[in-house]
């Protein structure tokens, strides 16, 4: 194969020339690459593929990224544990790792990522189109504001967030007893204000099939102790949450709930009878730690389904798991991975 001259090279890389950090070789190479993937000859690169229609190069990126067989999707994971929740490392949300089950053949080639920024985004959302992605994100209150449920800002800025199938929510409740606030009344409040967060970082989630919540329980008396949850204390929780949040987790797979919802008396149509919501109790009984209990809540449009594949999971409850290798995602964003 002949080289191309830097002339050619110059023409194509449209977004390239204005990358000081990219050397004449390393573009002239990189296009070779992608000379090779797209099975193209020199002379038909002078066409120059950024000045195709958007809906053409869609169409020649889909037949350039790994071809999955019918419901065999590659199975990503994003990197939770280290994403900073609020500001510090908020772009390691953007990156994500292969499950181990992910052949090497289904796995997309790093150079495809490197010729320029636009097609580095249109290549990775065209793999997304094509895989099962997981999302995991954490939810929490605070200790002085038991009410309010937050979660990092970070997680509606990414990229690959409507191609997100499943989600996985760490949930840290905290609750504090108070003589002027019943129990009961006081985590009603509670799981409006969880299911209006979860909504709110749902919105633009346009495949959601299945989310799993990992709730730990932090309850403590007001003068500090903690409080250890007894089974009947977890099952009149699961009762609020029947009552109150069932029905809207449901529409969240529908892509119906928004912030400001408080209807829960609707109901839910678009669903087949296989969907609904199932849980896990899980009572503690370790004296002295600070966690007082945890529940582990399922919303799925196959919930049996959900519930098996959560046992043969090698992700554990408190979110670690195991990714085979990180997909390799160079950023041209200030401060994103390289």
């Amino acid at each position: 194969m002949s080289y191309m001259s830097w002339s050619t090279t110059k023409s194509l890389s449209v977004l390239s020339r204005s990358s000081e950090d990219c050397s004449n070789q390393r573009q002239s190479a990189l296009l070779r690459d992608l000379e090779l993937l797209l099975d193209l000859k020199p002379c038909a690169l002078r066409s120059n593929l950024l000045g195709l229609p958007e809906e053409i190069r869609r169409q020649i990126l889909d037949h350039v990224i790994p071809q999955t067989p019918e419901r065999a999707e590659p199975e990503l994971h994003t990197c939770y544990w280290g994403a900073d929740m609020l500001e510090h490392d908020p772009w390691n949300h953007d990156t994500f790792g292969y499950a181990p089950s992910v052949p090497r053949n289904l796995r997309l080639d790093p150079r495809m990522l490197l010729i320029n920024r636009q097609l580095h985004d249109e290549i990775l959302q065209a793999f997304f189109r094509r895989s099962r992605i997981t999302l995991h994100a954490e939810i929490r209150n605070s200790v002085e504001d038991n009410t309010k449920f937050t979660s990092s800002p970070h997680v509606l800025q990414l990229s690959m967030l409507q191609h997100v199938t499943n989600v996985r929510f760490y949930v840290e409740w905290n609750y504090t007893f108070s003589k002027h606030n019943p129990p009961r009344q006081a985590h009603i409040n509670m799981t409006e204000n969880l299911v209006r967060q979860m909504g709110m970082l749902l919105s633009s989630v346009e495949r959601l099939s299945q989310v799993h919540l990992s709730i730990l329980f932090f309850w403590r008396y007001r003068s500090g102790r903690t409080y250890q949850l007894s089974m009947q204390d977890l099952f009149e929780l699961e009762d609020v949450f029947k009552q109150h949040a069932e029905k809207r987790w449901l529409k969240l797979l529908l892509g119906q709930e928004t912030r400001d919802s408080r209807n829960s008396d609707t109901s839910v149509q678009g669903l087949s009878s296989s969907a609904g919501v199932g849980y896990k109790l899980l009572s503690t009984e370790n004296k002295g730690t600070e966690q007082s209990g945890a529940m582990e809540v399922f919303i799925a449009k196959d919930v049996e389904d959900a519930m098996v594949d959560r046992r043969k999971s090698t992700i554990d409850f408190y979110g670690n798991f195991n990714i085979d290798e990180a997909l390799p995602q160079p950023s041209y964003r200030h401060g994103g991975m390289i």
